[in-house]
């Protein structure tokens, strides 16, 4: 079981994620990299897990890609499930973390990531509602990672419903 802990907006994840960005253009070609989750919304708290998703051309020749990440230290790697590969530096995160979301530019996952982000950013109002329901959700999880992310996707789905209407 995994225990996490929710933290408020802190402003220098951007800051964090400019120069982790860096390191993997570095060792990568081809390739977009763009921060998602809480800590890509200003104001928004979280886990304080800077995510960062990697989109590609497609699947060939991602176990290069994937040797580059492990060589900077992504070295926790899930294989691909749900379109996409999930990377991280440890097994049990904590704040300041970085998660990579490895996915192919324009599938349902790539879109609904930047989807998600967007709509978060362009409505504060809603990040706000987002985060007060984060510190619900997490109390009543009792900070069981796998339990509060599982509550936290009918709100997801229900944003990527009003964004899929516009």
């Amino acid at each position: 079981m995994s225990i996490i802990k929710i933290y408020p907006y802190y402003q220098k994840f951007a800051k964090d994620f400019e120069k982790k960005k860096q390191e993997i253009m570095a060792i990568a070609q081809d390739v977009e990299v763009h921060h998602i989750g809480s800590t890509a919304v200003s104001g928004l708290g979280g886990k304080g897990i800077i995510d960062m998703m990697i989109g590609v051309k497609d699947w060939q020749g991602v176990e290069k890609l994937i040797a580059g990440l492990w060589q900077i230290g992504f070295g926790h790697i899930h294989p691909k499930e749900k379109g996409k590969i999930f990377l991280s530096s440890v097994k049990e995160s904590r704040r300041g973390d970085f998660h990579i979301h490895l996915v192919v530019i324009g599938s349902a996952t790539y879109r609904n990531f930047l989807a998600f982000r967007d709509y978060l950013r362009k409505h504060p109002e809603e990040a706000e509602n987002y985060f007060k329901l984060k510190l619900v959700l997490h109390k009543e999880a009792k900070g069981e990672r796998a339990v509060y992310t599982k509550m936290k996707n009918s709100y997801i789905k229900a944003i990527l419903k009003k964004v899929n209407e516009k």
